[in-house]
């Protein structure tokens, strides 16, 4: 039984920050590791891809549950990925025979990490998409979520028993949170596809939420209050929620030097 849950950012294939942790958390079959999209897990679909999971596997005890991103094949595409009910997080997951404690979540779902009450929501845009294109690298035509497939998602929350939950996790962000001052200079922002950001700003206001946690944007930060971009942190889900939980009370973070220190400029301390 999984008693603790960690989050960590995109990994595409390298994780090597998992060398980071203490022995007893590596080793510890009690600890999740919840990666927000782009693990690189299901990148080549071939052997490439069973090299890495079969690392994980022997390396560590700790289980890895993924958000899926835009860098990575859906999961209902890979071979073998069979969507079995995971007691532990009290939902279906797919999940591979061989690497039985790999697992990912579905493109939208609910999901329960100890007594938190998880709304899980996957894709996004490659930007890099016609780079990829032009040179025969992979890309995924369903990276994101398709208009109905959206619509599903909004009617699947929407008519959930409540549509309070303690944590939303998603690969990237609402669009008015997108990280403007890390949008790669070579790419033209006229032509991305903003589809999902602004998607998922229709679900910030839909939903009843505590702490919204995503990736995507290859950065560590503070958002602004209750919400954190990952990538290469690994923290607890208990702390985070405990962080901000001490920040409700108090108006100050003792942790916000280490994790971000530009968070009490005037733009992050908007609400």
């Amino acid at each position: 039984m999984i008693k603790k849950y960690y989050i960590t950012g995109d990994a595409h294939g390298d994780f090597s920050r998992f060398k980071n942790l203490p022995k007893e958390v590596q080793q510890d079959p009690e600890v999740a590791i919840i990666i927000l999209g782009d693990a690189g897990l299901n990148w080549t679909l071939d052997e490439h891809d069973a090299q890495i999971k079969n690392m994980l596997s022997k390396k560590y005890a700790f289980t890895i549950y993924c958000v899926r991103g835009n860098h990575e094949a859906r999961p209902s595409d890979v071979h073998d990925m069979l969507l079995e009910y995971d007691h532990d997080v009290g939902a279906h997951v797919w999940q591979q025979k061989k690497w039985p404690r790999i697992k990912y979540f579905k493109d939208f779902g609910i999901y329960h990490f100890g007594n938190y009450r998880t709304a899980v929501i996957g894709g996004a845009y490659s930007v890099d998409k016609w780079y990829r294109l032009e040179r025969g690298y992979r890309w995924f035509e369903n990276e994101q979520l398709s208009p109905d497939e959206m619509r599903d998602c909004k009617f699947y929350f929407n008519t959930a028993i409540s549509n309070k939950f303690d944590f939303v996790l998603t690969h990237t962000c609402p669009i008015s949170w997108e990280p403007r001052d890390l949008f790669l200079a070579s790419i033209d922002q006229s032509k991305v596809d903003k589809s999902t950001e602004i998607f998922l700003e229709e679900m910030k206001d839909e939903l009843d939420w505590s702490v919204w946690l995503f990736g995507h944007h290859h950065d560590d930060r503070l958002v602004r209050p209750h919400v954190e971009m990952f990538y290469n942190d690994i923290d607890k889900l208990d702390d985070i929620m405990e962080n901000w939980q001490k920040y409700d009370k108090t108006g100050q973070v003792d942790w916000w030097l280490k994790k971000d220190p530009w968070f009490y400029t005037e733009e992050k301390k908007k609400n």
